[in-house]
């Protein structure tokens, strides 16, 4: 997991995969304000950016998730968001597996979870341990 600032990235993005920095990049480049909440192509098939429009509610009603076939870079554009990270373990009970046609599952709850706080500008990039590189 990376947690960073885009005021800091320019300087710290070296010491970043080149497919994190291809999301990034796309980041500083969009301006969201003109765009509807939707899915956006980056690379096609492969690389893809999720605009939504949210609500925090509390943490007691989500549930935890994971993905295995994508990374998961969380930019906040305006608000604020604590997001809570655990590692996988075997023990996390599966609530829902929808992992074969959309890259998710959903966890009953979890362990040793850990607190992240994102404002505005902020993001977090998470990776699965099966994550791979399929566009160098």
């Amino acid at each position: 997991m990376i947690v960073c600032c885009l005021r800091d990235w320019e300087r710290e993005k070296f010491a970043f995969h080149p497919i994190i920095n291809k999301g990034i990049e796309y980041i500083t480049q969009t301006d969201f304000t003109t765009l509807t909440p939707g899915k956006f192509d980056i690379i096609p098939d492969k690389m893809f950016c999720l605009l939504q429009e949210m609500n925090t509610v509390p943490a007691h009603e989500m549930r935890a998730e994971s993905h295995f076939r994508f990374a998961d870079i969380q930019f906040l554009l305006q608000g604020e968001e604590t997001i809570g990270v655990a590692r996988g373990a075997a023990e996390h009970e599966v609530a829902e597996d929808r992992a074969e046609k959309h890259d998710i599952v959903f966890y009953q709850e979890t362990n040793n979870e850990s607190l992240i706080r994102l404002e505005p500008g902020m993001f977090a990039v998470f990776l699965s341990a099966r994550f791979t590189s399929p566009l160098l």
